[in-house]
């Protein structure tokens, strides 16, 4: 029963974390004419608390009145206005164009896939308890990576796991 309460503890984060977050930023009121891209992006991490880095490619002015719109939604429209997005890493926002943060999610997905194509695989045997092994295998299964594999032991009352070093711990969790 554990393992399947972590497995759907897990699932609700995976949910949670694909949903699209609603804007629910501190509330502003900006009223500009031809303004320095950069000086909004600053005067928007301000009104919201965070760092922001802008590299020098990323130029331009924007004109725009907003009245008691959150911060992140202004962000949001300001950046799709010039084809720019951002990546978030704690209280910093890199803010580059759309197509090299592209190209940089691909290169880290790729990356990944080889690790895990060149990582050794790892067996680990789950006991379950207050739960047949047997109900439990699909919700397992989900969360292996495309080389592992994960059977039953009826005669145990255990999930063998057969994956990569990460995704046998995410098992696990």
């Amino acid at each position: 029963m554990r393992i399947a309460r972590k497995l759907a503890v897990l699932a609700a984060f995976a949910w949670a974390a694909a949903a699209p977050a609603a804007p629910t930023g501190k509330r502003i009121n900006l009223e500009l004419v031809r303004a320095d891209l950069h000086q909004v992006l600053r005067i928007l991490a301000e009104a919201g608390r965070v760092n922001v880095i802008v590299p020098d490619e990323v130029q331009g002015t924007v004109t725009l009145r907003l009245r008691d719109v959150p911060w992140d939604e202004a962000l949001d429209a300001v950046l799709s206005l010039h084809a720019l997005g951002y990546e978030r890493r704690g209280n910093v926002l890199r803010i580059a164009p759309l197509k090299q943060l592209a190209e940089e999610a691909d290169q880290r997905a790729r990356l990944k896939r080889d690790r895990e194509g060149a990582a050794p695989l790892v067996t680990t045997l789950i006991p379950v308890s207050y739960a047949r092994a047997a109900d439990l295998l699909p919700h397992v299964k989900a969360l292996l990576s495309p080389r592992g594999s994960a059977s039953v032991d009826a005669r145990t009352n255990s999930i063998i796991v057969r994956d990569v070093d990460d995704s046998a711990a995410a098992s696990l969790r």
